[in-house]
């Protein structure tokens, strides 16, 4: 018998937040919830936490050890074979998911026939309560919909998907951003979509914390591969002219972001490196990017002064 949600939980060295995220977890109120836990080998007591929460809860936990680290998106994958859900949902080893969250979040998709639902959350670095999807975007989706939900972004965590969302779609694995095309996929594959306003997700990690200053050189790998995996695992859909728009302001939205650890002069990179970085990325951006800035609505209304500026700098420079 498959269970209503499958929540899988990937596992890297979280052994200082661990209890708290598994406790919130096992005592959710839906019943014939299945938590995947994924440990991604790691080298702290990660493992002994997740094999006790095993032992103590074994009707409502699927434990996976992985010899190997395959980073968040490999673990996802791991946990997406073993789900029997009839939903999927997501949950970050040093977050908080509400107790009543998936009991809550099922019963809405399952009353109104929802492929996904997204629920508001607080951001714990700046006590703040959000929720990405706009109510226009909620109810039976177009593209004009799906434009919206692709420039606005968003975070796997805070949703549930109906599991046949994920036929076809894989994440990169050991990588950062590994999920900003797989969100794109989804809401290109979803057909209704509601919300929950409650805020019933507590997001910890810092916005935008990934390694940039410590390690410019991956992060600009990550920025060439997630330019690349967006325009490719979009770009064969049927009606990717109406979504165009969209695609090209999170491709451009990815280039300002690699120009400015590219830029930036605290990081490590040398003159050559540098320039070696700069000539990727505009390299893609030709490549992949058709429409003119000046044409981009998304763009123009979410793009600071500044950082339009440096686009079109070194869009000038290497032209």
């Amino acid at each position: 018998m498959s269970a209503k949600v499958s929540v899988i939980v990937p596992v890297y060295n979280a052994e200082h937040t661990l209890n708290a995220c598994l406790g919130n977890l096992v005592h959710q109120t839906l019943n014939d919830i299945e938590i995947i836990l994924v440990n991604d080998a790691s080298t702290d007591n990660s493992a002994a936490i997740l094999t006790a929460c095993e032992q103590q809860f074994p009707d409502k936990i699927l434990l996976v050890h992985l010899e190997n680290n395959l980073g968040p998106g490999g673990a996802r994958n791991v946990g997406l074979a073993y789900a029997s859900g009839d939903y999927i949902g997501f949950v970050d080893s040093d977050d908080f998911a509400d107790p009543t969250m998936f009991d809550t979040m099922y019963t809405h998709a399952v009353t109104h026939d929802y492929d996904m639902v997204d629920c508001a959350y607080y951001q714990q670095a700046t006590d703040s309560l959000l929720l990405m999807t706009p109510d226009n975007c909620v109810g039976v989706l177009d593209d004009k919909k799906r434009s919206l939900l692709i420039s606005g972004g968003g975070y796997l965590w805070s949703r549930i998907f109906r599991r046949e969302l994920f036929d076809q779609i894989h994440f990169r694995e050991h990588t950062i951003l590994e999920d900003m095309e797989v969100m794109m996929q989804l809401f290109l594959n979803c057909r209704t979509l509601g919300t929950v306003k409650k805020p019933l997700y507590q997001y910890s990690a810092t916005p935008n914390s990934a390694s940039k200053s410590e390690n410019p050189a991956g992060y600009h790998k990550a920025i060439i591969s997630t330019m690349t995996a967006v325009y490719e695992k979009t770009h064969s859909y049927s009606h990717y002219k109406n979504i165009q728009t969209a695609i090209e302001y999170s491709l451009l939205q990815l280039y300002q972001y690699g120009l400015v650890n590219a830029m930036q002069t605290n990081t490590s990179l040398c003159t050559n490196q540098r320039d070696t970085f700069l000539k990727e990325l505009h390299s893609l951006r030709k490549k992949y990017v058709e429409l003119p800035i000046s044409a981009n609505q998304y763009v123009l209304e979410k793009f600071s002064k500044d950082d339009l500026e440096l686009v079109m700098r070194i869009d000038a420079l290497l032209h």
